[in-house]
């Protein structure tokens, strides 16, 4: 078992990282919550949005430590002033050390450098919670969530 410290969160900009985020999103979506691997590597957006990678150190049992891919999300330009988050995921080893939630925060950030007002995800429905301490809400107009990939979801804002 790896023991994890010193996260670093960072754009994926090579295509060595970008395979890394995508590799993550696999584990995630695809082998632990069985969606299809075309709906997950197959979409308009993965080419033009902006990948963010979250790696921390591993040390290994015999005391060694390498840099290791954790978490992923995407960051959409989506209208006016307005950014979407997407296929954020953390793996299964790195959950319970806050490293989602550093990513929401880093998208945070970065939505506001480049000048968004808003910030909008669909989540998955038994992740509200986990959104909302990220301080994401939900719209009353939104309250009835929709199936996205057969699972239930539900649309979320964070206003600047």
């Amino acid at each position: 078992m790896s023991k994890y410290s010193d996260l670093e969160i960072k754009q994926a900009i090579t295509a060595e990282d970008k395979q890394k985020c995508i590799d993550i999103r696999v584990r995630v979506f695809v082998d632990e919550q069985k969606y299809t691997l075309e709906s997950e590597t197959n979409d308009e957006y993965d080419a033009t949005c902006d990948h963010y990678l979250a790696t921390c150190l591993a040390t290994k049992d015999d005391g060694t430590t390498v840099r290791v891919p954790v978490g992923t999300l995407r960051y959409i330009a989506y209208g006016d002033f307005v950014a979407k988050l997407g296929r954020l995921a953390v793996h299964s080893d790195a959950r319970g050390l806050k490293v989602g939630l550093r990513l929401v925060q880093h998208f945070v950030e970065v939505a506001r450098a480049k000048g968004d007002r808003a910030i909008v995800l669909h989540g998955q429905q038994d992740k509200r919670g986990f959104y909302e301490k990220a301080g994401f809400s939900v719209d009353a107009c939104d309250e009835a969530g929709f199936l996205e990939d057969g699972t239930p979801h539900i649309r979320m804002w964070y206003r600047f």
